[in-house]
């Protein structure tokens, strides 16, 4: 399994906070969207069972505000 495939698996425990993806120099922009894109949608999934009484984290919020800053930040590199 290389090293993107890990991180995709879940990129929290690769990842202290969604900011350090952008830091990861041996990324490439394409891999740090695919890595923050996948850590948003785990973030998503819990919140979904948080609301449905499954033990899901209750701050996933927070976590996918600054998911989609760092996707904007990316994006906006291109322009």
């Amino acid at each position: 399994m290389s090293d993107i495939d890990q991180i995709l698996r879940d990129p929290s425990a690769s990842f202290a906070h969604p900011g350090d993806v952008l830091r990861q120099s041996t990324l490439s922009r394409d891999e740090q969207i695919r890595v923050l894109k996948q850590w948003r949608y785990d973030l998503v999934q819990m919140q979904v069972a948080s609301a449905e009484n499954l033990g899901g984290d209750t701050n996933a919020g927070a976590g996918i505000r600054s998911i989609d800053e760092c996707l904007r930040q990316l994006s906006s590199e291109v322009e």
